[in-house]
């Protein structure tokens, strides 16, 4: 059976734009509710709800089959990579780092994704492109943190936790496109399950039961964040994945800073300085450089 057409153009763009979109709306969402809650409990309700979500929908289109145990090694690799540790990464970070910088270090993922894939990835080899791009865009990366890596202020550490979660992302991007399991519907809820279950193990320990002891608005708020800006990405990203060439799906990262810099400064009044600005542009000039075609 022939394998089906590579997603480019329009079709491709269009999907991103979306992705990407839900993607960086979560930055400013996952701000506004770290100040409340311990990072532990946020990541295990951010999951928590994801899974319920995932659950639902497959429960009302009549989708849950059988065969469970063959994707129960996928939904646990990418319930880590995608899962619960970026999420704990990035609850961690944003409070000590603005939505629009994150998400703009955040941006840098599709650098991870080619850099990794030089020992991961054969058939996907960066170019002299690649290489410069990769370059460039870690650059850019370094006049985003600026001084802060000097003063050892507390956007710096939150920026390297971004980045860390970007390689978690970038790992997990290669694994789903090497096993090609495309959008299986096991998988999407098995990797919310292990996502929640694992922050939330982890929560009674690092956090304790009055962690989510929370006013209605900050589950309103996670709600919002475990299914409209994870879940229904992450079911879209999977899918695209099963039809697009990884460097180009991951290109989701493109579409992520706007979108949280835009909401950020509607809701948190958080608007981004020059240098931020600044070293965003060189990241997706570099991003852009590393995952273009010739």
């Amino acid at each position: 059976m022939t394998q089906p057409a590579l997603f480019t153009g329009p079709a491709l763009w269009w999907r991103l734009l979306v992705i990407g979109g839900l993607w960086g709306c979560s930055f400013p969402l996952l701000r506004l509710v770290a100040a409340e809650m311990s990072p532990f409990a946020l990541a295990a309700c951010r999951g928590g709800f994801a899974a319920l979500a995932v659950f639902g929908f497959l429960a009302l289109s009549g989708q849950l089959q059988g065969g469970w145990r063959r994707f129960a090694l996928p939904a646990l690799v990418l319930g880590t990579c995608n899962g619960w540790v970026p999420n704990l990464l990035t609850a961690l970070a944003l409070g000590r780092i603005e939505a629009a910088p994150a998400a703009l270090i955040h941006a840098g993922t599709p650098l991870l994704v080619a850099l990794l894939a030089v020992p991961l990835l054969r058939d996907e080899l960066p170019g002299r492109r690649g290489v410069a791009g990769l370059l460039l865009g870690f650059c850019g990366i370094g006049v985003i943190l600026g001084p802060d890596a000097l003063s050892g202020a507390a956007s710096f550490s939150g920026g390297l936790m971004i980045l860390a979660s970007g390689v978690f992302y970038a790992l997990g991007t290669i694994y789903a496109r090497r096993a090609r399991i495309g959008g299986a519907p096991q998988i999407v809820l098995g990797q919310q399950v292990v996502a929640g279950l694992v922050a939330g193990a982890l929560s009674v320990p690092f956090a304790g039961p009055g962690a989510y002891a929370q006013p209605a608005w900050v589950f309103g708020v996670l709600a919002l964040l475990g299914i409209v800006t994870s879940a229904l990405p992450l079911t879209l990203f999977l899918r695209l994945l099963a039809r697009a060439r990884v460097t180009d799906a991951s290109m989701v990262g493109y579409i992520q800073p706007p979108f949280a810099a835009g909401v950020g400064a509607l809701l948190l009044g958080e608007w981004p300085e020059w240098r931020v600005l600044g070293g965003g542009l060189v990241v997706l000039a570099g991003v852009w450089l590393a995952t273009s075609r010739r």
